[in-house]
């Protein structure tokens, strides 16, 4: 036996290998960050952490126009009234659990199973219910419409 160390059987000692492998983990990381950086920002929302969820582009979203979004269990109609004026609310009638849509014409949110009406606040205008709608906070960002809770 000679004094070097032993070796396995790549012929590459333990500093080597040690080496590579720190040398290959921040080749990975750098791109990764790399691959981030270029993807556009839409893509970087994990829906688990983010304090909201994006629902369109302004630009995609017409005024008198409404969007339904799915936030986890939650369906959310988010309306657009004017330029900068945005309602949220709860998107599935309380006492039926059926999807309410957005009634432009007469500015109001409907059940069409049940028919009760809702004005944009959450407040039940029409029918037997008198459950009000959740609302939930809406912010523009970056040209994005998004909703919170």
């Amino acid at each position: 036996m000679t004094g070097e160390p032993r070796r396995n059987g790549t012929g590459l000692g333990f500093t080597e290998l040690l080496l590579a492998g720190v040398i290959l983990l921040i080749l990975t990381g750098v791109g990764l960050g790399i691959g981030l950086y270029l993807l556009p920002a839409d893509y970087h929302q994990i829906p688990g952490l983010q304090p909201g969820t994006r629902v369109a582009r302004e630009a995609d979203f017409p005024i008198g126009t409404s969007r339904l979004v799915n936030w986890g269990d939650l369906v959310i109609l988010v309306v657009r009234r004017g330029e900068d004026e945005y309602f949220a609310l709860q998107g599935a009638s309380p006492s039926d659990g059926c999807i309410l849509h957005w009634d432009e014409e007469a500015q109001r949110v409907v059940s069409p199973c049940t028919y009760l009406v809702y004005d944009l606040f959450g407040n039940a205008v029409v029918g037997l219910s008198r459950t009000p709608l959740r609302r939930y906070p809406v912010f523009v960002r970056g040209g994005t419409v998004y909703v919170t809770g």
